[in-house]
């Protein structure tokens, strides 16, 4: 037993000794601030994990989302609802093991080490799988940069299960080896496995900290050329601007955390003996290192039932005004046309015959703020201003439907089934059809939808 306590508690020649957090905390110089911080974050991580359970809940039973899609023959996970899954057992196995640690239970090394670093693993996946959303998201919603960036699925699909696989396989690896040569007495062989998990954490977090910043601000970036061009009204911008703000609420704060991590690895994979034997900066890793987790977790919860009146209390995020939706106009390039259905009494002179017809008035507006109407022209007419030259007045454009326009519905649904951020639609002009529709329903119903980052319908 002495070689095991060499191994998670290292003693000077006075006898004070220092406990490797990680494994005990009972018996050294830190048990009262270690045995207070395990207390603290087992409520934390039940909380948050109780919390993100509720999520998943709600949004597969409720909104009927599901956890995997399989319309490719590749489980694909979900961003939001995987996330959940890999969030609430993260969370439940922290607080599993801070009670372990504080109740003095199961004192064996090999199986404390193999715990503590399990559930380290779902977290990782947690964030993986949202890279592996986002990554899918970009790649359907702009065949561009489907061929630029991504170039196939499979890259894609292969890349996203190696950083979700490979660190259940590595580190539990060298997690149980540490342990099993602890037991055994070989403490130099445990510190190399020990030193070698916290190199392997080191690699995956820094990695996929990259990867979560670059595929968050590919597609911000595309959100925001969205928002700048506003080349069709139908999308509600609100949405679009709380969906961006959501992304970027769980990218920055998985990038953070991910950051955050990846420098405490790579430390106490160096200087785990000195950082030991200091008890203010053994505590101090431990707090941070303990609570990121957990912290992480809470945020991007945040994140994910954010709505737009929580939103209007974000720093520099704006009032509320800017979340009321677009839906109830119908825009195209600078300029807009408006219909008022009347009934107006038409004259029309001429071969000495009247009649009075009954029909819509049409309005043009134009971005320099002249307008022409037919009740403008019709006046002219009848005051005998001059004839009513339709020749020189601007003309309202009848538009065939795009035979691809089905095809890019479809794409568009594809991608609000990835996200709950609206498709950015290509620059397709509106038919006179698509027009009347949208004035007959825009006060029924709106182009929003609850789906994959927005929780809650408002």
């Amino acid at each position: 037993m002495a070689s095991t306590d060499e191994f998670w508690k290292i003693c000077n020649d006075d006898g004070v000794c220092h406990c490797d957090w990680r494994l005990t905390i009972y018996g050294c110089e830190e048990e009262q601030q270690l045995r207070a911080m395990y207390i603290a974050l087992a409520v934390l991580s039940g909380l948050v994990g109780v919390f993100a359970f509720m999520v998943l809940y709600h949004r597969v039973v409720y909104l009927k989302q599901q956890i995997f899609d399989m319309r490719t023959g590749y489980p694909r996970p979900k961003p939001i609802e995987s996330m959940a899954v890999f969030g609430t057992i993260f969370n439940l196995l922290r607080m599993v093991h801070a009670i372990i640690l504080v109740t003095d239970a199961a004192p064996n090394v090999a199986f404390r080490s193999f715990m503590f670093e399990f559930p380290w693993q779902f977290g990782i996946g947690a964030l993986s799988c949202y890279l592996f959303g986002i990554a899918h998201t970009l790649a359907d919603s702009s065949k561009v940069i489907y061929d630029v960036w991504i170039r196939a699925p499979v890259i894609v699909d292969t890349m996203c299960t190696v950083i979700i696989t490979m660190p259940f396989i590595s580190n539990n690896i060298c997690a149980v080896a540490a342990g099993v040569y602890a037991l055994r007495g070989d403490n130099y062989m445990a510190s190399q496995f020990t030193d070698a998990l916290y190199y392997l954490w080191t690699f995956y977090t820094g990695f996929q900290a990259i990867l979560i910043l670059y595929a968050g601000l590919r597609l911000l970036r595309l959100l925001n050329r969205h928002l700048l061009q506003r080349t069709d009204s139908r999308v509600d911008l609100g949405r679009v601007r709380l969906g961006a703000l959501k992304v970027r609420i769980i990218v920055m704060t998985g990038f953070i955390c991910l950051t955050v991590f990846a420098v405490m690895m790579v430390l106490y994979a160096r200087l785990r003996g000195p950082i030991t034997e200091n008890a203010a900066y053994n505590v101090a890793i431990a707090v941070i290192w303990m609570f990121d987790g957990a912290i992480t977790t809470g945020v991007i919860e945040f994140g994910v039932v954010l709505n737009p009146r929580l939103a209007t209390l974000a720093p520099g995020f704006g009032s509320s005004a800017g979340f009321s939706g677009s839906s109830n106009r119908y825009t195209t390039g600078t300029n807009n046309i408006t219909s008022a259905n009347t009934q107006h009494d038409m004259t029309l002179s001429g071969g000495g015959e009247a009649g009075t017809q009954s029909q819509s008035k049409w309005m043009f507006t134009r971005s320099s703020g002249g307008r022409w109407s037919f009740g403008e022209a019709k006046s002219k007419y009848l005051s005998g201003g001059g004839d009513l030259d339709l020749n020189s007045s601007p003309k309202l454009e009848h538009k065939q439907v795009d035979p691809i326009r089905s095809q890019i519905d479809e794409d568009q649904q594809h991608y609000n089934a990835m996200t709950s951020i609206r498709a950015p639609p290509r620059n397709i002009s509106p038919t006179n059809d698509d027009f009347l529709r949208h004035h007959q329903d825009a006060d029924a119903e709106t182009t929003s939808s609850a789906t994959y980052l927005t929780m809650q319908p408002h």
